[in-house]
């Protein structure tokens, strides 16, 4: 399948407006779902992420409850490593899968993002 680029906000690291983006798939958040675009900087980075954990040999460990942190790499904006992280999910390229997590304040960056992007649903 071949993927078509479109003019959009890159939810990733850069955050810019206006740019062209990709469509990675959609955030689920609350029984809703949001899509998800990147630019091509900011997906290349991630495909470097996923490759670095492949080549360190590194498998999906048994998924772990999101509420538990465990040390680990964020891999969203602020990237600090060894800090207490929960697990978003997978990433995968090529084939291959490699675990995704975050730290809460990158995490909660991320659901304003989601929420931000849902329709609004009056109560």
């Amino acid at each position: 399948m071949r993927r078509q680029w479109t003019t959009g906000n890159c939810w990733l690291w850069c955050e810019r407006a206006e740019l062209p983006v990709l469509w990675l798939g959609p955030v689920l958040w609350e029984g809703g779902n949001a899509p998800l675009h990147a630019c091509e900087g900011c997906i290349r980075r991630l495909e470097s992420k996923i490759r670095s954990v492949l080549i360190r040999g590194a498998s999906p460990p048994p998924t772990p409850e999101r509420c538990q942190p465990a040390p680990g790499d964020c891999w969203l904006w602020c990237q600090r490593i060894a800090l207490p992280t929960l697990l978003l999910g997978t990433a995968q390229s090529a084939g291959h899968q490699a675990p995704l997590y975050s730290c809460e304040p990158c995490i909660y960056r991320l659901e304003d993002k989601v929420r931000a992007a849902l329709p609004y649903v009056p109560a």
